[in-house]
């Protein structure tokens, strides 16, 4: 893969550095066939998540995991993964707006909303209602062509390899 001789590499900038250190992210080379394999069930949650049939939580749900399983296939593009620990989800779009932060650096506030909305829809469920669907959809559609897009800056071949969403 065309990646970033070590000195540039985003898995050094402090903000990442910081994660590894902690262990809260660790750095672990994913393959072509890893990184296209989160992208494209990213892709299908997204693709669940447009279904009419499918409740609001449903959608809300779908939307906030296609989101997650791209900021991990970025994460994975630049060889690092999330602990499973407490709060790695937190981790994943975190570590993946530190690593784009021109493009992605909302990210985590708006997954935090995103995912207050599908755990809260759990418990309660008039809680998530049509505009809240249409705003976790509405995040998906944005969020994904955005972590596409830092896929192929940091490995082009990947450009004929990942699906386009939409």
């Amino acid at each position: 893969m065309d990646r970033p001789s070590s000195s540039e590499h985003p898995s050094r900038r402090p903000r990442i550095q910081a994660l590894i250190d902690s262990k809260r992210l660790h750095e672990q080379e994913a393959g072509p066939e890893q990184v296209s394999a989160l992208w494209q069930k990213a892709v299908e949650s997204a693709a669940d998540a447009e279904l009419e049939a499918i409740s609001n939580d449903g959608a809300i749900r779908s939307a906030y995991d296609a989101g997650h399983l791209a900021a991990l296939a970025l994460l994975a593009v630049h060889g690092l993964r999330t602990s499973s620990g407490q709060g790695h989800h937190e981790v994943s779009f975190s570590a993946a707006s530190y690593l784009t932060p021109d493009t992605l650096g909302d990210l985590l506030p708006d997954s935090m909303e995103i995912r207050g909305l599908r755990k809260g829809s759990m418990y309660d469920p008039s809680i998530a209602g049509i505009e809240d669907r249409d705003f976790a959809i509405a995040w998906m559609r944005r969020t994904l062509p955005a972590i596409r897009a830092a896929i192929v800056r940091a490995d082009r071949t990947f450009a004929s390899r990942l699906r386009h969403y939409p």
